[in-house]
């Protein structure tokens, strides 16, 4: 009887939407959680790039003194201490380290490509359970029509 095989298939389909249901929401809060860490990594970021910036806007300035925390990193635009001869490039990273201490570009990378694959995968569940759903539908429609042809249905 084709009320029984399209009953079997309408139940297949809505099983799989349970379980891809389940999978998305799995995956949207892992992808959640991940946006929130790419955040908070790139909020040190531009901290960390600002800190750089300032020991680059005063390397020349012969009144440019940049100081964290008693160290000292320029002293009237020139390096002391360790960063003696150290470049500006050098010197402007031993103060964003030092300042923005839990920025690490390596870590804001693999963030941002495990939010990317979470965002995929949120996508992709997504766009199933879509095509599902409107195969599920396509199938009570047809369901319905069998079983009053069948006179299942008054």
């Amino acid at each position: 009887m084709a009320v029984a095989g399209l009953l079997a298939q309408y139940l297949a389909i809505k099983n799989q939407i349970s379980y891809y249901e389940v999978q998305n929401t799995r995956w949207n809060d892992l992808s959640t959680a991940m946006a929130k860490k790419v955040s908070g990594q790139e909020n040190l970021q531009s901290k960390w790039d600002s800190a750089s910036g300032t020991v680059e806007d005063k390397w020349s300035d012969e009144n440019g003194n940049v100081s964290y925390q008693g160290e000292t990193f320029l002293l009237k635009g020139s390096p002391t201490g360790k960063l003696l001869r150290a470049t500006k490039e050098e010197v402007a990273r031993s103060y964003a380290d030092r300042k923005v201490p839990n920025y690490d570009p390596d870590l804001l990378e693999e963030y941002t490509a495990l939010d990317m694959e979470y965002s995929t995968m949120t996508s992709m569940y997504e766009t199933l359970l879509d095509e599902l759903q409107a195969q599920a539908d396509g199938l009570k429609e047809q369901l319905g029509t069998e079983a009053q042809d069948n006179h299942l249905l008054s």
